[in-house]
């Protein structure tokens, strides 16, 4: 039986990964004794992101370059924000791609490859379905993770943000339209209630539970109970 399991990454594979550090360590590098930190620039990057309005597709950010082009107005304005000249936050900006994308700043959560490989052995194959930036996959190999994976849709590379229903359609076909498939993750809007509406169950993980959500384990070794007990 063709059985998937499709994961968020940020929160759910890994760490969760801000963008403030990373805009902050272009500081570091670029202007040392600058006196901005990661909670000062928050407000800043509150929209101008893709998954902020995941109604709209993105198919024209078809490309690496282009996408990040496109969230270079977001930088822009932050720092902006904290004090810099628009010509200098314009120089800035672009710099936050080489740092954001580094895969040292993502670290696996320790259930992440041991729960993959016991529902590897139980028959599941596993696909990251991440909003997400175009260099994922690469960070995901890094990482160690391909050797559990079979595929990976990152919304920078398929154009559609979670929870568009396009992103969970694209996904699965890619997938050869599983007859059972699974979402995890923790974001209840873009992981269970998007994944839901496309007619896959969906468990939130580590992040506290809301009253109306069918599906929830603390973790991955949770998560995994409720996929087997499900008679998989």
């Amino acid at each position: 039986m063709n059985k998937v399991i499709f994961w968020d990454f940020d929160g759910t594979l890994v760490t969760f990964t801000s963008w403030r550090p990373a805009i902050v360590q272009v500081l570091d590098d670029h202007d040392p004794g600058h006196n901005v930190d990661a909670e000062i620039i928050r407000p800043f990057l509150k929209n101008g992101f893709p998954w902020h309005t995941p109604e709209v597709p993105h198919l024209h950010l078809n490309t690496p370059d282009a996408w990040w082009r496109a969230l270079e107005p977001v930088f822009t304005r932050t720092y902006m924000g904290v004090g810099y000249s628009p010509e200098r936050a314009a120089a800035l900006a672009p710099l936050v791609r080489r740092y954001m994308a580094r895969p040292e700043r993502f670290k696996l959560f320790e259930d992440t490859i041991p729960v993959m490989e016991a529902l590897n052995a139980r028959g599941w194959r596993h696909a990251i379905l991440s909003n997400h930036m175009p260099e994922l996959a690469s960070i995901a190999g890094a990482l160690g993770l391909w050797p559990n994976i079979t595929g990976c849709f990152s919304s920078a590379v398929t154009g559609y943000e979670k929870p568009n229903p396009q992103a969970y359609r694209l996904a699965l076909e890619a997938c050869g339209n599983p007859e059972k498939a699974w979402m995890v993750g923790d974001n209840v809007n873009a992981d269970v209630k998007g994944a839901e509406a496309a007619g896959i169950p969906a468990i939130l993980v580590r992040v506290p539970r809301p009253d109306d959500i069918k599906h929830y384990a603390a973790d991955l070794h949770g998560a995994a109970e409720i996929i087997l007990k499900d008679g998989n």
